[in-house]
């Protein structure tokens, strides 16, 4: 198979160039986004048994939101940070499915705010020294373990 300049493209993988020929599947796929942390979605379907908050309320991630019933099974619901309840997407008795999105939170802390921003690229770590290994003992014989004496029994 033949390559032809033309083809080669370049890529960029954290700071480093790479002359390489990408597939159409790589040029459609759309980018990766972080998780918005303010939208807590359903990781399962099943049925809203129970709401335990209000919009308006302040909550914390040790604090129980929903109990969501599938597969004849009870799941409770947390937050993953902290924040201020916006807006609830949902009422008790409702099917959700997954993905569905179920209550939004709203700013309140500024510990909040750093978590949604993206971070910079993290620069490539150089690679550590590696430590000399020491030359490996010769193995000693293993002591054999002395049997007790029996007694034997005369012969008549």
């Amino acid at each position: 198979m033949d390559i032809d300049e033309k083809d080669m493209e370049i890529f960029s993988y954290e700071g480093t160039d790479y002359k390489t020929m990408l597939t159409d599947k790589f040029r459609k796929h759309t980018p990766y986004e972080p998780e918005d942390l303010t939208k807590i979605t359903a990781q399962i379907p099943g049925t809203m048994l129970k709401i335990l908050v209000r919009e308006g309320q302040y909550i914390n991630p040790s604090k129980c939101l929903f109990i969501l019933e599938a597969m004849k099974m009870k799941n409770k619901v947390f937050a993953s940070v902290s924040g201020r309840i916006k807006k609830i997407h949902i009422e008790e008795g409702q099917i959700v499915t997954k993905n569905q999105l179920l209550l939004e939170l709203g700013e309140s802390e500024s510990i909040f705010k750093k978590l949604l921003e993206k971070s910079p690229p993290k620069e490539p770590k150089e690679p550590k020294k590696l430590k000399r290994l020491k030359e490996p003992k010769e193995p000693k014989e293993p002591k054999r373990a002395k049997r007790p004496e029996r007694k034997r029994k005369e012969k008549r």
